[in-house]
């Protein structure tokens, strides 16, 4: 599969450094690789600039999982299709990964196959939302897609403006508390861009409502902003302006920034879509959504920075606090 979707960096020469092309070091720079790079040529492979990210295994994605409580996405149909890339990911499954299989029909098993279960909106009520949706149904199914490893719930929480239903505040609450005393991170997803016509203000709106969630639950909360796709060659005419790629390529630039004051990072899947295949000027298939997911999966591999390292210093600093007051009052005994 990673083969027509990757391609690894070539080996480094010691004779000739044109040649060495290395993995990035830190966080920040696989960031900036990731975000800057593009394609040599319409639908070609996607490459990063500078340094090179991982095509890692279902079996390394899984020791990634490993060091967090959870994973969430919260954002639009952008970003659910990631998701859904995420879940073929883990179930290795690339034809019907991103599906509820155990109440696909017949005739839905045909239709919502690989492109289709992300691009055809007739699929779309099919989509798994959670992970424990697949772990209490795919046992007793007839055609059995189990997640390789499941010990690390993920879940993806729909949205389509910065005004949410106080049911997914609730949720997302009742997650992020569910362990307090636990130090493992729980990671924060979040894009909303074309529901709202790239309106830099909803944004930011939607961006700080996560964010209070997030800071209220006193977890560590790393959180990461996805930026929007390119405008594909078949854009509707009447869209060019309003969604056009000058409108996206701003409401990327200014998010980023936007994400950075608040000590967020920011991922730009601009360039990764730039000269990609698009269905209808707004959608990708998976070959593109299975990148994005990989690109995604791996952030959490590099040193924490920013927003998330300063709450995880807070904690350990308030549990040494605790663990001296301890002390102290022992030895008053």
């Amino acid at each position: 599969m990673s083969s027509s979707l990757y391609k690894p960096p070539i080996t480094a020469h010691h004779n000739d450094k044109s040649k060495r092309t290395s993995y990035c070091s830190d966080r920040a720079t696989l960031l900036e690789a990731l975000s800057g790079g593009g394609r040599h040529g319409f639908d070609a492979p996607f490459f990063p600039t500078g340094c090179h990210y991982r095509w890692y295994s279902t079996a390394e994605i899984c020791m990634i999982l490993d060091r967090f409580d959870a994973v969430v996405f919260i954002g639009d149909g952008m970003l659910q299709n990631v998701y859904s890339a995420f879940n073929m990911l883990l179930r290795e499954n690339v034809a019907m990964g991103g599906l509820k299989q155990w109440s696909l029909t017949d005739t839905e098993r045909v239709s919502c196959r690989c492109d289709n279960q992300i691009m055809r909106s007739e699929c779309s009520s099919q989509t798994i939302m959670v992970s424990a949706e697949v772990q209490e149904n795919e046992g007793g199914n007839s055609h059995p897609s189990l997640y390789y490893c499941d010990r690390t719930p993920h879940r993806f929480f729909p949205i389509s403006s910065s005004q949410t239903p106080a049911a997914l505040h609730s949720s997302l609450t009742t997650l992020l508390t569910s362990s307090p005393d636990s130090y493992k991170p729980i990671p924060i997803i979040h894009s909303l861009s074309l529901s709202i016509s790239l309106s830099w203000p909803l944004a930011t709106d939607s961006m700080d409502e996560w964010l209070a969630i997030a800071d209220a639950s006193n977890r560590n909360t790393p959180f990461l902003w996805v930026g929007p796709t390119a405008a594909g060659h078949l854009k509707p005419p009447g869209k060019i302006l309003s969604e056009g790629n000058n409108a996206l390529w701003h409401f990327t630039v200014e998010m980023g920034k936007e994400a950075g004051k608040r000590g967020c990072d920011a991922l730009g899947m601009y360039n990764m879509t730039l000269q990609a295949q698009s269905w209808d000027g707004s959608g990708y298939g998976t070959r593109v959504a299975l990148v994005q997911a990989m690109m995604v999966s791996q952030l959490p591999t590099h040193k924490d920075t920013g927003r998330s390292a300063t709450v995880l210093t807070r904690k350990v600093i308030d549990y040494q606090l605790v663990v001296k007051i301890r002390v102290y009052i022992g030895a008053m005994k």
